[in-house]
């Protein structure tokens, strides 16, 4: 591994329910470089894993860090509900000696779109945005949770743990589904449905409603729905459906009028499996709204390491007001 001993250098990292992403950049500058992807479960606290990064001589000055977490982070104690790790951001600073930047990581999902190229995006009907949209920009994505955020057109991040608003079924079929995943679950939020796990209650939902009882893990549904598995094959479009919903009634909630992007780490794996059209569908199908809705852009993200590119973005920007 390379040293950088004469420069000092930023690290940045996005922590999801599973994996930590680090990467160090060039202070004022984007670029990621030195890109390493930890399992969290391998170590038992968040400076464990800061540490096994550092230690592999990728960074020997550094002068910040900032961390894109999938949680809460206004107050200074973070405790990741998807993750087993909580840290004092104080204390993590104390302990570095370092300044510590903590985003929520669809604020940084929501801050690397206007990075992303044209291949990092797969767009889904007609609408395209506008070469300088001046407008408000919605994120949301399913992984280990389903993260929400949007963006002003004054650059402001919208904080938002929409991914745990209620489940509303939208026709009798995936009523009779939240019946089922009532007995799972005393409230049923979107996160439910739309996230790995979430995968894995529609196929056992959807076994439930034919009197069976089967459990299958997310990559092994959308291994079973590729093979034609008729209950897997169930529980994707119902994973469809349910994303076009949420992402369409994401947009009337905030004016994401300039686009809604689908991030997070599922939706790439499966893009042979999803119906894209049915999504579409379901995001415009909004009553006296579906006009509006129809105009909206829609793209499924497919870079790799947008969360690092939201950091690296947001330590760009903090580095600009210095």
């Amino acid at each position: 591994m390379s040293q950088n001993n004469q420069q000092v250098l930023q690290v940045v990292a996005d922590i999801g329910g599973t994996n930590a992403r680090f990467a160090y950049i060039q202070p004022g500058q984007t670029t990621l470089q030195g890109i390493e992807v930890f399992p969290c479960s391998q170590f038992p606290q968040f400076i464990d894993a800061v540490r096994a990064y550092t230690a592999l001589g990728h960074v020997a000055n550094i002068e910040s860090l900032c961390f894109a977490v999938a949680g809460p982070v206004e107050q200074d104690w973070i405790d990741l509900p998807n993750n087993h790790w909580a840290f004092s951001r104080c204390e993590l600073e104390r302990e570095l000696g370092v300044p510590v930047i903590v985003i929520n990581d669809f604020s940084a999902q929501v801050l690397s779109v206007s990075a992303l190229l044209d291949d990092e995006l797969h767009w889904i009907g007609g609408p395209r945005p506008e070469a300088e949209p001046n407008g408000v920009v919605a994120v949301l994505g399913p992984g280990t949770g389903l993260g929400v955020s949007a963006m002003l057109p004054s650059g402001d991040i919208i904080p938002s743990e929409g991914g745990h608003i209620g489940f509303a079924p939208t026709n009798q079929h995936q009523a009779n589904v939240l019946a089922q995943l009532w007995r799972r679950y005393e409230r049923v939020s979107v996160e439910r449905v739309l996230s790995g796990a979430g995968l894995a209650n529609l196929y056992w939902a959807n076994c439930r409603l034919d009197g069976l009882e089967k459990e299958l893990a997310a990559p092994d549904v959308t291994a079973g729905a590729r093979a034609g598995d008729v209950y897997c094959r169930r529980a994707v479009d119902d994973f469809c459906a349910i994303l076009g919903a949420v992402a369409g009634d994401t947009a009337l909630a905030v004016g994401a009028y300039a686009g809604v992007y689908l991030s997070g780490g599922i939706l790439p794996q499966m893009l042979d499996v999803i119906d894209t059209e049915q999504i579409r569908r379901n995001f415009q199908e909004k009553g006296r709204f579906s006009a509006i809705c129809s105009q909206i852009p829609l793209a499924i993200v497919l870079a790799e390491y947008p969360g690092l590119v939201g950091c690296a973005r947001q330590q760009a920007i903090s580095h600009a007001h210095e």
